[in-house]
């Protein structure tokens, strides 16, 4: 299948571009050799699986069907040398830490060291823990993981991801092209509708999704339970008067980590969302000249002081 891929819909049946390809193959901690069992029949989903992809990963003539083995099993096929092709695996591998801690055998006295009895309960580990326990990651772990020793001696680079941190969240839901901010104002604009994401909503909703331990994958169940009433009252026939405008999402409406906001901020009316920013951003201008009127203030008392010491 991914053969198939590679040369119809990439390379366009040219098989010297098909065969110095790269290949992704994503889940491979899924198919990790299970418990030992007393059955005899064979690992179809493990080990199985893993030993059906030595070959092709060592460099190997594999026979592609040109138009698909389901429907055409007795089609012609393409010839396809796998050796120049770069495989690169990769997977989530939950849980990997813990083997990685008890080979290094971490001690659980002195500030900031893990503590390995709560890494073995199942318990949500730290982002920062477990970031820094895979970046010592070694092909014994994976090994111990489930995975075969041929398999992993064909990978002869071993790389750990980090985990996002709230800068890169808020950029996720800001920057792509897709990105989910962009999609639910697509999604607004449809019943010409405004949508407006405060900064410090963003943030709050980043570090949410860390609290979570849900990473970027859980940013749209965050964004669905904030935008999901709203998003049921904007088809609503109204009035030209109660017509909705403009939907706000702020740091209110968002809530703490640990609690609900109090609701989306609909905004009813021609230019209510130009309005409403007019009307914040002069709270914010009357918060500093506040502040800083209290600033001068005081040096006004202190030049006043210092002027009545010189006269005398």
């Amino acid at each position: 299948f991914l053969f198939c891929i590679l040369v119809q819909q990439v390379a366009d049946f040219n098989v010297a571009a098909a065969q110095q390809g790269i290949v992704y193959i994503d889940e491979v901690d899924k198919i990790t050799k299970k418990a030992e069992s007393l059955s005899i029949s064979r690992d179809v989903s493990g080990e199985g699986v893993q030993q059906a992809l030595l070959k092709m990963l060592e460099g190997t003539v594999v026979n592609v069907p040109e138009k698909g083995a389901r429907k055409h099993p007795r089609g012609d096929s393409i010839q396809i040398n796998t050796k120049d092709i770069l495989f690169i695996c990769g997977g989530a591998f939950v849980d990997l830490e813990k083997t990685i801690s008890e080979r290094r055998q971490d001690s659980s006295i002195g500030f900031g060291a893990p503590v390995r009895a709560n890494m073995r309960t199942g318990g949500l580990t730290d982002a920062a823990v477990t970031s820094s326990l895979l970046k010592s990651v070694e092909s014994g772990d994976l090994i111990a993981y489930g995975l075969i020793p041929e398999f992993v001696g064909r990978f002869p680079i071993l790389v750990s991801l980090s985990a996002l941190n709230e800068d890169q969240l808020v950029q996720v839901l800001t920057e792509p092209r897709n990105a989910l901010g962009k999609q639910y104002k697509k999604m607004f604009s449809m019943n010409d509708v405004k949508l407006h994401f405060t900064d410090n909503a963003l943030r709050l909703v980043a570090k949410k999704a860390l609290a979570k331990n849900t990473g970027a994958r859980g940013l749209r169940s965050i964004l669905e339970n904030i935008l999901t009433e709203a998003m049921y009252e904007i088809p609503d026939v109204k009035t030209e008067t109660e017509k909705i405008s403009a939907v706000v999402v702020d740091e209110e409406v968002v809530g703490s980590v640990d609690s609900t906001g109090c609701g989306v901020k609909i905004l009813h009316g021609v230019g209510a969302l130009e309005n409403y920013l007019t009307e914040q951003e002069q709270k914010q201008n009357d918060s500093v000249l506040s502040s800083s009127g209290g600033i001068y203030n005081d040096g006004e008392v202190e030049m006043e002081i210092s002027s009545r010491v010189m006269n005398m």
